[in-house]
């Protein structure tokens, strides 16, 4: 999967942006208070330095979800159209990003599709 992080110029723009806030936050007396050791900084102030910097340390902390998602590249049932025996149930079904963990609602997916085979099977429609 491509993230194209820092791929447009409003990427680098609002990255450059919020690692100057940033820094004003970490430099102000009250955090000086709280902060126990070295953290990772940026080697100078300058905007090529502070983008430097972002692709040097910066990573996603958010679990990719909705590659294939339900409605577009997988049937309600979670099969694919298509395909004959194939059912996709892990988080790159979801329509969207939710805005939590992702593991609970990944942890029911499988469990739908679970009990979605287990059907398909009582039926006769399995071919799976």
């Amino acid at each position: 999967m491509q993230h194209n992080y820092l791929g447009s110029e409003a990427d680098r723009t609002s990255i450059v942006a919020g690692l100057r806030i940033a820094l004003q936050i970490a430099d102000q007396p009250a955090m000086k208070q709280v902060i126990t050791g070295d953290h990772v900084v940026p080697a100078g102030a300058t905007d090529e330095e502070l983008l430097a910097f972002a692709r040097r340390v910066g990573q996603t902390l958010y679990h990719p979800t909705s590659s294939c998602s339900i409605g577009h590249v997988v049937a309600p049932d979670l099969t694919v159209p298509g395909v004959e025996a194939l059912r996709v149930a892990d988080a790159s079904v979801m329509p969207t990003v939710i805005r939590g963990n992702t593991n609970a609602p990944t942890i029911m997916i499988g469990e739908k599709a679970a009990d979605l085979i287990k059907q398909a099977h009582a039926t006769g429609e399995a071919n799976e």
